[in-house]
């Protein structure tokens, strides 16, 4: 059983704006499009009526079907997608500014879509808002170690990947009970109906539980092997210690959906493998809209 896993980055170096950062992150729900550009033949609409659509990339990464076994449905219904978007930038230095996608299980064999789309939003996005202004923009795979090996060309993009596993990350962490949690898009985690507005170590935990067994389900081979009443009911014990997060409206957006948490928070008490549930969980970001760049975070060990 396993979950296969590519992690690319592409870096933007220019005389970055906050207005660069504010396109970029409104370009990410372009992404569907831009795949689509590259591997549709016919761009009908519907794909329904497509004769190409049984092996047609799009549709196979974008189409979401259901599984033919009832069990998978009863448990996770309809599939997330087979990727997550993030931006990443240092706070007080918006240059060089990263764009990151992880492309996961089944979906990677379409990398070559994945990584040209990505190039195309990015430049699209740098284009509109810097005009002439000149910009470097390169992209890498990452290791496990989070190590960037850079992709010289398209060509090269078969050899340069790499490929990741997530019963690696799963099983090769080493468990701290104390972990810092920082968000660096807003997580927006449904509570009672609405998006909470307080961190709940809890809540977040047994959305991430579902979200990594929902894409092993689809995406994956087998599941992983976790005792998910054990962990959901030791949730409940885990202290948060020192909560920095706040419930926020992005600087870069005003429309009220993609208002959420971030921030730093710290948690005490976790017993395993709960820290390797969230560095794997890490690599799919977290929360409603997790796929285009909202909840992703990062995570760092209290000693």
């Amino acid at each position: 059983m396993d979950l296969d896993l590519v992690r690319i980055e592409c870096e933007i170096v220019a005389d970055s704006s906050v207005q660069l950062i504010a396109a970029l992150y409104n370009a990410l729900r372009d992404f569907e499009a831009q795949f689509k550009a590259l591997c549709c033949h016919t761009m009908q609409k519907p794909c329904t009526f497509c004769a190409l659509q049984i092996e047609c990339p799009y549709r196979i990464v974008f189409g979401q079907q259901l599984s033919s076994d009832a069990e998978i449905i009863r448990l996770h219904q309809k599939p997330s997608l087979p990727f997550s978007l993030y931006i990443n930038y240092k706070d007080g230095s918006i240059s060089p500014c990263t764009v990151g996608m992880v492309v996961i299980g089944s979906a990677v064999n379409f990398i070559e879509f994945f990584h040209t789309a990505l190039l195309n939003l990015i430049k699209d996005s740098v284009c509109d808002v810097l005009h002439s202004v000149s910009f470097t923009l390169r992209s890498y795979s990452l290791d496990y170690q989070g190590v960037r090996h850079l992709i010289n060309d398209q060509a090269s993009l078969p050899e340069r990947v790499i490929l990741l596993s997530g019963q690696h990350i799963l099983y090769s962490c080493v468990h701290s009970e104390s972990v810092r949690l920082t968000l660096k898009s807003p997580l927006r985690l449904l509570c009672n109906g609405s998006i909470a507005h307080r961190f709940d170590f809890a809540m977040f935990l047994r959305s991430q539980l579902r979200r990594c067994s929902s894409l092993y389900a689809y995406y994956g081979t087998g599941k992983p092997d976790l005792d998910y009443v054990r962990l959901s009911e030791s949730a409940q014990n885990v202290a948060v210690c020192d909560d920095n997060t706040r419930y926020t409206q992005p600087s870069w957006s005003k429309r009220l959906n993609r208002a959420g948490l971030t921030g730093t928070v710290e948690c005490a008490g976790l017993v395993e493998p709960m820290l390797s549930l969230l560095i794997l969980g890490s690599y799919f970001n977290a929360g409603k809209g997790a796929t285009f760049g909202s909840g992703f975070y990062q995570i760092a060990v209290i000693d």
